[in-house]
């Protein structure tokens, strides 16, 4: 028994060092604002009038089916970019995901005011790794809620995150450089954006570093934390109570 207790304690103080509880607040509220702002939008702009964004530049932008590995490892890549945020320190973290939060809500209003379309690739049942990769990828995401992108704006992000690491090198930093520049390329190699969304998902991501870092919006999540903490506290207090009488 011993030895089992000895071990659990382990496994604890690993997960600990892995996720610090800062972060937990910061992870959760960002992966529900993220299903919210994909659906409820939909929900609002299913019958609207859709826009068009693309350009004569779209037209000439060539359609290469071996970007959609970059497209679809993106989600991993944000994953360990933000998970580096964290490991950093409480206040990049609280400073990069309230960012994030911002970001993603100026997303959803323009996702809501100005709705958007475009006409995808015809893929058709042509074979190979790469079209059947972006045909699951056409079947599992519809062609709106496209301006700003949200795959460069979360790239930026990552990108610029990076810049303010200190536990890194600055090798760390080129390389998510070059990976946003390759994500942004991916969303229009793909068709899955136009251009224009590149530009307005990049400077959605530094309006929200912006705002985040100048009216210290970061602090909800210490609130939030807080909050918890003394609602957990008070919860155990009154256990003890009621086992004392």
């Amino acid at each position: 028994m011993l030895i089992f207790k000895i071990y659990c304690d382990k496994i604890i103080v690993m997960k600990r060092r892995i996720v610090p509880k800062y972060g937990y607040i910061p992870v959760i509220i960002c992966l529900v604002w993220n299903i919210l702002v994909y659906n409820i939008s939909r929900i609002f702009t299913d019958r609207l009038a859709h826009y068009d964004f693309s350009t004569k530049f779209d037209d000439i932008i060539p359609f290469v089916p071996s970007f959609i590995v970059i497209y679809i490892l993106s989600y991993l890549l944000w994953v360990i970019g933000f998970f580096v945020f964290i490991k950093e320190s409480r206040s990049l973290c609280n400073e990069i995901f309230a960012a994030e939060l911002i970001a993603k809500t100026v997303c959803f209003l323009f996702f809501i005011i100005v709705p958007t379309e475009m006409k995808r690739a015809d893929v058709g049942q042509a074979d190979g790794l790469f079209n059947w990769l972006i045909n699951l990828t056409y079947f599992s995401d519809e062609p709106n809620n496209l301006f700003p992108s949200i795959h460069c704006m979360e790239s930026w992000l990552c990108f610029r995150g990076a810049m303010r690491c200190k536990k890194t090198n600055s090798a760390y930093t080129f390389v998510w450089f070059i990976l946003a520049v390759l994500i942004c390329v991916s969303t229009v190699f793909v068709k899955q954006h136009v251009f224009v969304d590149i530009f307005a998902g990049i400077l959605t991501a530094e309006l929200g570093l912006f705002l985040s870092k100048r009216f210290g919006v970061g602090r909800i999540y210490d609130y939030i934390r807080l909050k918890w903490l003394m609602h957990k506290r008070l919860k155990r207090s009154k256990k003890l109570l009621i086992k004392g009488s």
